[in-house]
């Protein structure tokens, strides 16, 4: 006996194709990258930073991620917003906010990450 499963979630894809704006499948709001290696500490530090004021937020868990694959992860599960840090943002006492589907960047304080998120993200 066959309930055509198979068939079924064929034609779920196909009309999930159609659609003009992708499906988020995460609900990620924030990806935290690095720019360079060892950096693994101070993305945690802005992980925690962000969790605290309810942002949902992910970073990669390999020690010296490439940019470039961090980035691509954003795009690949539709995570609107990264903020990219690198040491000489860090002496800066700055991060970027990067804009993923437009890939505009700005500028901000560490201190005022969070409200320019928060801002963004509504």
């Amino acid at each position: 006996m066959s309930i055509g499963i198979e068939r079924l979630f064929s034609i779920m894809e196909a009309n999930l194709a159609k659609l003009p704006t992708k499906v988020r499948t995460v609900e990620t709001q924030v990806y935290v990258v690095s720019a360079q290696k060892n950096l693994t500490e101070e993305r945690m530090k802005i992980v925690s930073d962000l969790w605290k004021n309810n942002i949902r937020t992910e970073h990669s868990y390999k020690k010296n991620a490439k940019i470039l694959s961090q980035l691509q992860y954003c795009e690949d599960n539709t995570i609107p917003l990264a903020v990219v840090i690198g040491e000489s943002e860090i002496a800066a006492g700055i991060v970027k906010i990067r804009d993923i589907e437009t890939r505009e960047e700005v500028e901000v304080k560490r201190e005022e990450m969070v409200a320019t998120l928060l801002a963004r993200l509504k």
